[in-house]
């Protein structure tokens, strides 16, 4: 009785161990190639419960879920620029150009299990493979490109382009690999250019400020220029209209002087006699030296002037 108990218990574990043995499942964040003898016998990408022969094929698993590849930061030689009156120049009589430092990422999933297992084998592997590429397309597109382009909205632009020189790579090679996005997450100056570039900026600052401050000695000497011809020009009408205003008024004064004496010789005689008395008698601090039978004196006697 314990040896039949004892075979069927033998006979259940047997069974259990085929059963265990034949079936496989396959996640949903999978996808698995069945192998005969160490051969591909195809792919499944199925998510579920699946059937293989016990032994003779072996399942291989390789992940559905987008993968990354994140390389350390690297030196990129970059197209050397310049600003030029606010203006992004790429400086052709330079032979080399910038370099820069450069942190960059990928993300890819894996499109043909049986074409990724032929050529990269494993995800490490994997990762090894695209991220050599992916250098070698980052310095091929930004070898073309300024700092100043990296740095605008130019920058999606380069990113796209890298990752299809990527993809033309994958794809030329048969990986079983698909590039979903490349980014450029950092693009910093190493420190000799940093400083290079400070002082470029400061000396271009300066040739830029010293031309706009002749220009405006230049503007302000021009207006001084002509407000001082204005000046000169207002003052000489004035002395000008001046003159012949005063002329006028001494024409027609000595007319009406001319009048007075021709009417009456007496009585302008007299009137001037008083206002030469006024002018020289007025102030107190005036002395006269003068003869009393002077002619001067003539009116103190006598109003006709006789003597």
């Amino acid at each position: 009785m314990n040896g039949k108990i004892t075979s069927l218990l033998f006979v259940i574990a047997a069974i259990f161990i085929a059963a265990s043995q034949s079936l496989y499942t396959v996640d949903q964040t999978q996808q698995a190639i069945v192998l005969q003898l160490g051969k591909p016998m195809g792919d499944i990408k199925g998510p579920g419960l699946h059937v293989k022969i016990p032994v003779i094929q072996e399942v291989k698993y390789f992940d559905r879920r987008i993968l990354a590849v994140d390389p350390e930061p690297e030196q990129v030689v970059i197209a050397s620029s310049s600003i030029i009156n606010g203006k992004n120049e790429i400086d052709s009589n330079l032979t080399s150009g910038e370099p820069i430092i450069v942190d960059t990422f990928v993300r890819y999933k894996i499109t043909d299990p049986l074409q990724f297992m032929k050529t990269l084998r494993t995800t490490y592997d994997a990762n090894q493979r695209i991220e050599s590429i992916m250098n070698d397309a980052t310095r091929t597109v930004l070898g073309k490109v300024t700092m100043i382009d990296l740095l605008s909205t130019k920058r999606a632009k380069i990113m796209e382009d890298i990752k299809k020189d990527i993809n033309s790579k994958v794809h030329e090679d048969g990986l079983g690999i698909e590039i979903v996005d490349t980014r450029i997450v950092r693009a910093d100056l190493t420190s000799d250019l940093r400083t290079s570039t400070v002082r470029r900026m400061n000396s271009e600052l300066k040739a830029k400020a010293t031309e706009t401050r002749a220009k405006g000695e230049e503007k302000a000497l021009e207006i001084r220029s002509t407000a001082d011809k204005e000046r000169s020009v207002i003052i000489a009408n004035a002395q000008r209209d001046s003159s012949i205003v005063r002329g006028e008024g001494d024409e027609k004064a000595i007319k009406i002087y001319a009048d007075a004496f021709n009417k009456d010789k007496e009585f302008y005689a007299f009137s001037r006699t008083l206002e030469a008395y006024q002018n020289t008698l007025g102030n107190p601090e005036t002395k006269l030296i003068l003869s009393p039978d002077s002619d001067f004196f003539r009116y103190f006697g006598d109003i006709k002037g006789s003597k």
